[in-house]
């Protein structure tokens, strides 16, 4: 059992192997690389829709860009990036308290606007961040007025051009709109990354869909599931709608409730008895591995060959 719970804990590892991930690190870490050698501040957007494993991404980025720019300790030229989890509730100073909250400044953060701005550039300096990476940025595009929104644009503009600093910003489709507040720091954005929930809409979206279920499968060894089976990868399409964090939650919870039932194997059966559990928003639709193939594939619009 312990063996199979140790694919559980190798799952969310894993996902990072699949979809087009690997492309989008190799499309920030170039970029960021570029950005600080030309010494010539920059950003970047990355937008999709939750699930769609953009948080995966940020976290890899940071680990990758930190693991190959810790090397140069001894010569003080150690750079770093830093992951700042953008506020839920705005407040005009917030955003500035999350982005010493992402330097680890310890302690409660209190200060002026003026005040926490220096300290943003003395940890900057100090602690040698280069790369400044913000989450569900669309949090503060949306919960601010437009000329708070301005203000803070101009002030992460200034961060681009006077520190030269590469700024990531990730959130649904309305981060954008920080690019259209201000045109100059629109021009300043030399990557676009988007991220799209998986899908079966058309036959290559189904493929797809089919890859990354085989390139998570050649790490977890699930023998008993053939996901190239459209009994089953399309039912389990239907439980989590592409989403990438309900399917990882949907084979954690499959693996987890054969070693409930004191078995060695995942078996289908145990994507199935997992349904409910998943979302209460499910509890009164019909399990779709009890469902008619032909009408899931209908009620999925698959009107093409499998």
């Amino acid at each position: 059992m312990s063996c199979l719970k140790g694919k559980a804990e190798l799952l969310y590892s894993k996902t990072f192997d699949c979809a087009n991930n690997r492309l989008e690190l190799a499309d920030l870490l170039e970029e960021s690389q570029q950005t600080l050698s030309l010494g010539v501040g920059s950003c970047c957007v990355i937008v999709g829709d939750s699930g769609s494993g953009k948080t995966t991404l940020l976290k890899t980025f940071i680990k990758r860009f930190n693991e190959k720019h810790s090397t140069d300790v001894s010569e003080n030229k150690s750079i770093k990036a830093c992951y700042i989890r953008s506020p839920s509730n705005m407040s005009p100073l917030d955003l500035y308290r999350a982005i010493l909250v992402g330097m680890a400044e310890p302690g409660s953060i209190q200060g002026s606007e003026v005040e926490l701005r220096r300290r943003i550039a003395q940890h900057v300096k100090n602690k040698r961040y280069r790369v400044l990476v913000f989450d569900e940025f669309q949090q503060v595009v949306e919960k601010v007025g437009v000329k708070s929104a301005r203000q803070i644009a101009d002030y992460l503009k200034e961060l681009v051009d006077e520190l030269g600093l590469f700024l990531v910003f990730a959130g649904t489709s309305k981060v954008m709109n920080i690019l259209e507040i201000n045109e100059q720091f629109a021009s300043r954005c030399s990557l676009i990354i988007e991220k799209k929930l998986l899908s079966v809409s058309t036959r290559k979206n189904y493929v797809h869909f089919v890859k990354y279920l085989i390139t998570l499968n050649k790490h977890l060894k699930l023998s008993q599931i053939d996901f190239t089976n459209p009994e089953i990868s399309l039912p389990i399409f239907a439980m989590t709608k592409g989403d990438l964090r309900q399917l990882s939650m949907l084979i954690r919870k499959a693996i987890f409730h054969a070693c409930d039932k004191n078995r060695d194997e995942v078996l289908v059966k145990d994507f199935a008895a997992v349904f409910s559990s998943i979302s209460a928003s499910k509890k009164n639709q019909a399990n779709p591995f009890s469902k008619k193939f032909s009408l899931l594939k209908a009620e999925l619009g698959v009107n093409y060959e499998l």
